[in-house]
């Protein structure tokens, strides 16, 4: 079975690992240690995005507004922003779509500058994911000098998947934003399938970080989150060896 060929590929790697697959046409799941709290690198921008459209529906904010960037508002690390000219006019659905095809940091922290991260931890336990916290803005090292940080866990990001895949309507600029993402180094790195897969990675020393809805012969949701990772690289191949699993499992028309 493919499950057990996953959880031997797992057992093989230095470090810790959380798995969470479930076929969301039949509701079959797959887990291992799916309610482990991981660090959420870039994993928090999804429910940044939910809690952005979720506000701007509610009529609190208007996502085509302006949203400028000051020289001060700029972080390094994932993102173009950084590189472009201060002058350019983005949008907030431009920092949206930044902050997910490309991870960009300065746009998720405007971002949480107009939501307000009260306001997202709110809706994350609306939501009902009782391990996402957003603690700091991203490249926040200070905060994270004084032990706060950003964390989640598999059994919340299917939380948060499978409300966006039962509210289509609702959420189809999120999953329609999720399907424009760049990074596609881990699950569907090297299956040999073209297939939709709306989803965020993340990525930190000793992190690699996979989640989404892969729209296969079926929707498959599946959580790919680790942490003390002996080797970066392990992180990674593992990742590739478990979608090339599940892409042999659920197929891909």
């Amino acid at each position: 079975m493919w499950f057990e060929k996953a959880k031997k590929l797992i057992s093989a790697v230095e470090g810790e690992v959380g798995f969470l697959v479930k076929n969301l046409a039949t509701g079959e799941t797959f887990a291992h240690n799916a309610d482990a709290v991981f660090p959420s690198a870039s994993i928090i921008k999804v429910p940044i995005l939910a809690a952005l459209l979720d506000a701007a529906a509610e009529g609190r904010l208007d996502i085509n507004a302006v949203s400028a960037v000051s020289p001060s508002d700029i972080v390094g690390g994932c993102g173009v922003i950084q590189i472009l000219s201060e002058k350019l006019p983005l949008t907030i659905l431009d920092h949206a779509t930044l902050m997910i095809a490309l991870s960009d940091n300065t746009a998720t922290n405007q971002l949480i500058s107009i939501i307000g991260m009260d306001n997202i931890n709110a809706k994350c336990r609306e939501l009902g994911l009782k391990d996402t916290v957003l603690g700091r803005k991203l490249m926040d090292f200070e905060a994270k000098k004084q032990g706060k940080d950003n964390f989640t866990s598999c059994a919340d990001m299917l939380i948060l998947f499978e409300k966006m895949h039962n509210n289509p309507e609702q959420y189809a600029l999120a999953l329609k934003l999720l399907k424009q993402q760049l990074l596609n180094d881990l699950l569907p790195a090297y299956t040999g399938f073209k297939f939709d897969f709306a989803h965020k990675t993340g990525e930190l020393g000793g992190v690699r970080h996979d989640v989404g809805i892969m729209y296969l012969d079926v929707p498959v949701f599946a959580a790919f989150l680790t942490k003390n990772l002996a080797k970066d690289l392990d992180g990674v191949r593992l990742a590739n060896d478990i979608g090339i699993l599940l892409c042999q499992e659920f197929k891909a028309s």
